[in-house]
């Protein structure tokens, strides 16, 4: 979206129009229905509509409602009519056509990081045994007492 649009939108909003602009570059129209566009964009049902609102209010884009009597409703059909927002998505369209001016990404050999070993190079170390009150041959720090205290106990 233009910066010139976009700065009148917060994050969140901003990524429900980008999932909309997605899909009407890509069908000519968005039908995806309000769920599927919340979890695209991360964001909740009800700020996703809010968005979809707004853009509208704005001049944006328009809704047309698909109501049926006595039965569930399709999707709502967004279109964008913002002139402005559709020149944007013809030419993020035709720079993503020519390589979009990323460079050309060598990734590691990863033959050169196989050692060939699939087990552990040495076995594990086995942890000291455990010390004190809950050794199952009682206490064992007695032994360790110093002679001072030892005639304290007595």
């Amino acid at each position: 979206m233009p910066p010139a649009l976009a700065s009148r939108f917060t994050t969140g909003q901003l990524a429900v129009l980008r999932i909309v602009g997605d899909e009407v570059a890509g069908k000519g129209v968005c039908g995806l229905c309000i769920d599927a566009i919340a979890a695209r964009a991360g964001v909740c049902r009800r700020l996703a509509q809010a968005a979809i609102r707004l853009a509208e209010g704005d001049g944006l884009l328009t809704i047309q409602e698909r109501r049926h009597q006595g039965r569930k409703s399709d999707p709502n059909l967004l279109r964008i009519i913002s002139r402005e927002w559709q020149a944007w998505m013809r030419r993020g369209r035709r720079l993503s056509a020519e390589g979009g001016g990323c460079k050309l990404m060598h990734p590691t050999d990863k033959r050169v990081l196989d050692t060939g070993k699939t087990e552990p190079a040495a076995p594990a170390k086995k942890l000291p045994e455990r010390q004190g009150r809950s050794h199952p041959n009682g206490l064992r720090g007695a032994k360790r007492v110093p002679e001072p205290v030892r005639a304290m106990r007595r």
